[in-house]
């Protein structure tokens, strides 16, 4: 039986859905809830029952993106009754000058009405209001921590966030990056790195590409069809400091959405300095993702005028193995065929000119 002090000494329980925000921000929020004393408990990989339990629980106008997370909520309260709380962030702005999706924004709301959900623990990115070092603040007392000890978790958790992103942008997959995150092994630069005779660039928000059921594990077919890859997140800094103009003849517009524009942003790179470091363009597409639709259209029309291979594939939880391995293949023959026809590609013969000190 545990003494009155064990039990006081006893951590709280946070669970955290392996969902939507986890594929881009788990790092972070990971050191900072264990910087203010926090036991961590993660759902598991999506599986065909918690997709199924998210569509039960989700409204047909949701992305599978969406309902991927109320099923992952659900999992992780049906295998975690002691919970304490459970990990909703609602993320509004990272910037003072584009939003988050709504399903974001909402996304505490929405999670809350769920049936025998534990307290939700928030913790709201909003810059276009206050500080993020605010929102740490809020949440450090919401766990019972002084305004000291949650600054520091913050800080802490931003310098390991930011060790993250150095990482990753030197061609390190994201899903690696998350796995020696969650089991505190450091940042290291695997042996072996997966080179290919061609090189795609893949387009999409983290929780499409990163979700390896829901995707049908879509960067090992292409691996596996000897193609090299390329996401948002390998990407420079310096490619994401200036914004894109999508019209710059007429009313000059910027993105409103904080995805939207950092594939823009990747393409528009893409379009004028990079255009010989890749040989195709792949975005994959959530069913119901109406900004990703309307850029889609956008990039499509660029790729054309530029002469770079595109493909654009759309997932639900009705996407089949089959079909998506037809479309890879087709793709990659496509594009292999037209370098043949080229000769050497514009990329071998960068690196060619490079070697030679051209």
């Amino acid at each position: 039986m545990a003494t009155s002090s064990e039990s006081e000494k006893k951590k709280v329980k946070v669970g955290i859905p392996r969902a939507l925000h986890f594929y881009r921000y788990f790092p972070f929020w990971k050191k900072l809830l264990e910087e203010l004393d926090v036991e961590l408990v993660l759902s598991p990989p999506t599986n065909r029952q918690i997709v199924e339990e998210g569509v039960t629980h989700g409204f047909g106008e949701l992305c599978i993106p969406m309902k991927i997370y109320y099923g992952q909520v659900l999992r992780l309260v049906k295998d975690h009754p002691d919970l304490d709380y459970i990990f909703v962030p609602r993320y509004v702005s990272e910037d003072k000058e584009s939003y988050f999706c709504p399903k974001f924004l909402s996304l505490p709301d929405v999670i809350k009405i769920l049936d025998d959900i534990p307290k939700i623990l928030n913790f709201e990115v909003n810059v276009k209001e206050f500080p993020i070092a605010t929102s740490a603040i809020e949440l450090g007392k919401e766990l019972g921590k002084n305004q000291a000890k949650s600054l520091n978790a913050y800080r802490a958790a931003q310098k390991y966030f930011d060790e993250y992103h150095e990482f990753l942008r030197q061609g390190v997959s994201v899903n690696y990056g998350l796995r020696l995150a969650q089991r505190n092994i450091p940042f290291k630069i695997p042996k072996k790195k997966h080179t290919g005779d061609i090189r795609f660039l893949l387009l999409g928000h983290a929780y499409n590409i990163f979700d390896t059921f829901i995707n049908l594990d879509f960067q090992k077919k292409l691996l596996d069809h000897g193609v090299e890859i390329l996401t948002i997140e390998n990407l420079p800094e310096f490619i994401f400091k200036e914004p894109v103009i999508v019209n710059p003849w007429g009313a000059k517009l910027q993105n409103y959405w904080k995805h939207e524009e950092e594939i823009m942003q990747s393409i528009r790179y893409f379009l004028r300095k990079g255009r010989d470091e890749i040989d195709g363009v792949i975005f994959l597409i959530s069913f119901a993702c109406g900004p990703d639709s309307l850029i889609s259209e956008l990039i499509k029309r660029d790729m054309k005028v530029v002469g770079l291979p595109f493909l654009e594939i759309t997932m639900d939880e009705h996407s089949g193995e089959a079909g998506m391995l037809t479309r890879i293949e087709s793709f990659v023959e496509m594009v292999r065929r037209k370098r043949k026809k080229l000769g050497l590609s514009p990329r071998e013969k960068t690196k060619i000119k490079s070697a030679q000190g051209v």
